[in-house]
C-alpha cells in the first residue's frame, strides 16, 4: 500500500497544466492550418513554467514567432518528447521546485507574395553575373 502511495505521488508531481496563449500579433490576420495542411516553416522551442505549470518562466509565445517570420496561417503542436520528461523527474522529483518545460513547435505558411518565402536556390537564379 505504501509503495502505491508512494508511486501515485510521483505521478501527480510530474504532471503539470500548462496555458499557451495563441493568438495573432497586433495588426497581423492569421488563421488556423488544419492538421494536414503542408507547411513551408516549423519553429520548434521549450518554454519554461513555474508551479507546476501555473505560470510562465520565460515569456515565448507563439505570437512572437508569427511575427518574426510574417506567418499567415499557423498550427501549433504541443510535443512531449523524453528530454521534457527527463526534466519533468529531475525538477520535481529528484530537486522539487515545480519547474516543467513544455515543448512546442509552431508550423505556418507565410503569404504567397511575400520575398522572405522566396528559398534561397530561387534567390541565386535570379542574380545575374557580373561582367568580368
Amino acid at each position: 500500500m505504501i509503495i502505491r502511495a508512494g508511486l501515485a505521488l510521483v505521478l501527480l508531481l510530474c504532471c503539470g497544466c500548462f496555458n499557451i496563449d495563441l493568438y495573432a500579433p497586433h495588426g497581423m490576420d492569421v488563421t488556423l492550418l488544419p492538421s494536414d495542411e503542408p507547411v513551408e516553416v516549423e519553429r520548434r522551442w521549450r518554454t519554461w513554467y513555474v508551479a507546476w505549470g501555473l505560470t510562465h518562466v520565460d515569456n515565448t509565445m507563439p505570437d512572437e514567432y508569427i511575427q518574426r517570420e510574417n506567418l499567415t496561417e499557423v498550427r501549433l503542436i504541443t510535443e512531449d518528447n523524453v528530454p521534457d520528461a527527463f526534466h519533468g523527474f529531475l525538477y520535481n522529483v529528484l530537486i522539487p521546485i515545480g519547474l516543467v518545460p513544455q515543448t512546442l513547435v509552431l508550423q505556418g505558411n507565410r503569404p504567397p507574395d511575400d520575398p522572405s518565402a522566396e528559398s534561397a536556390k530561387d534567390v541565386q537564379a535570379k542574380t545575374v553575373p557580373r561582367p568580368r
